[in-house]
């Protein structure tokens, strides 16, 4: 038995998690046996997937029309969506071949994605770079995707942003705009907006969610309303179709650890991780008092990793787990080495501390295996 039509049952970014989970696992695990295991089944669908593709090189519709499933009146043509996500899964085909030694087909899907992003240019870039569909996932899925060129990037996010304001700060996103939402804009330029949307109680939001006695995250955003109850405002909003612990929206969480908690990996597998939490400048949220503090752990698959950061009286304080086996690059909110202690005393020579040098902005210390507490005395948190 199959979910939709009959003849139709699959749908653009559905079908594609066939190459997204085994790239999503080689990412988390470093493990390429998977990527060994399924490559035939995945070059045999990137096959299928070139051969619906549209004579110009865009997407089509072909199958379920899901798309932005559970949008909030704000839609994106299936079309547009399904040239999105070819280009994701083209660049996560080209390096996981490139991870298993087949650089001629890692080559050849990199030409393909290069194909597919000239045909986003042609026909959904304006002439100024604007998108000529204009809803909020449209332009979440333009800066997840990689179809837009670097310089564009900036001011796509910027126009997200704007569109957000416009809408009294409210997404309008569904299954498919949502999960990349908050990294877009935190990843281009727009983090304090972010992390107001994660923090809002109004609907729809995860907040809302919460407000209402949630302990899960719901499949709809609006599972229950103040308004209309369990029913929705058609009346027909009713337990056949009413999850109220899906994985769709609570998405946002992956977000959370690699952003706001900042813990995050340099290629596969969590050997050198990355800790670079992100707070928000102060006063940044209107509504409620911005986030000040988080304590996240992630268990991985070379042990458990830590990040409890807390901005307070001017200084921001972190400590750090790194797993036995694994070094860590971590960056802190500070112009000068000076400005940082690790366990009360300064960093030169400190055990542990491979390396450390302001760059960009911030201090980057690299670090061995081992517990720090980094106290820097004047953060430059924004």
């Amino acid at each position: 038995m199959a979910h939709g039509q009959p003849g139709k049952n699959f749908g653009t970014a559905w079908t594609d998690a066939g190459i997204i989970c085994p790239w999503t696992i080689w990412q988390v695990y470093g493990d390429t046996r998977v990527i060994e295991r399924h490559w035939a089944s995945m070059t045999r669908f990137m096959d299928w997937r070139q051969a619906s593709t549209a004579p110009n090189g865009l997407g089509t519709s072909i199958g379920n029309p899901w798309g932005d499933w559970l949008n909030v009146d704000d839609p994106t043509s299936v079309e547009y969506v399904d040239t999105c996500y070819h280009a994701l899964v083209c660049a996560q085909m080209a390096g996981m071949a490139a991870a298993i030694r087949r650089p001629a087909e890692a080559a050849m899907y990199r030409e393909r994605f290069g194909r597919v992003q000239k045909a986003f240019a042609t026909h959904y870039l304006e002439k100024d770079g604007r998108l000529k569909e204009t809803s909020q996932t449209a332009h979440v899925l333009a800066l997840q995707s990689g179809v837009l060129p670097p310089e564009q990037r900036a001011a796509t996010a910027t126009r997200l942003a704007e569109k957000i304001a416009a809408t009294g700060h409210h997404m309008s996103t569904g299954f498919l705009g949502t999960r990349a939402l908050l990294l877009s804009l935190s990843n281009h330029g727009q983090h304090d907006l972010a992390i107001r949307l994660f923090q809002t109680r109004k609907y729809p939001s995860w907040g809302y969610e919460v407000v209402n006695g949630a302990t899960t995250v719901w499949e709809r955003w609006d599972s229950f309303t103040t308004e209309h109850g369990f029913d929705g405002k058609n009346g027909k909003q009713n337990a056949a179709m009413n999850s109220f612990s899906h994985y769709a929206f609570g998405a946002v969480m992956e977000w959370a650890y690699r952003v706001l908690a900042g813990i995050d990996t340099t290629g596969a597998g969590y050997r050198h991780i990355v800790i670079r939490p992100q707070p928000p400048a102060a006063g940044s949220n209107p509504e409620v008092e911005p986030i000040h503090w988080v304590r996240a752990h992630y268990d991985s698959i070379n042990g458990r990793i830590t990040s409890a950061w807390r901005r307070a009286n001017g200084r921001f304080e972190l400590d750090v787990t790194v797993p036995a086996n694994t070094m860590a690059t971590v960056w802190l909110p500070a112009r000068d080495v000076s400005a940082v202690a690790e366990g009360g005393a300064s960093m030169a020579g400190t055990k542990g501390v491979r390396e450390a040098k302001a760059e960009n902005g911030a201090v980057r210390v690299e670090v061995g295996a081992g517990e720090y507490r980094f106290v820097v005395s004047e953060a430059t948190v924004r």
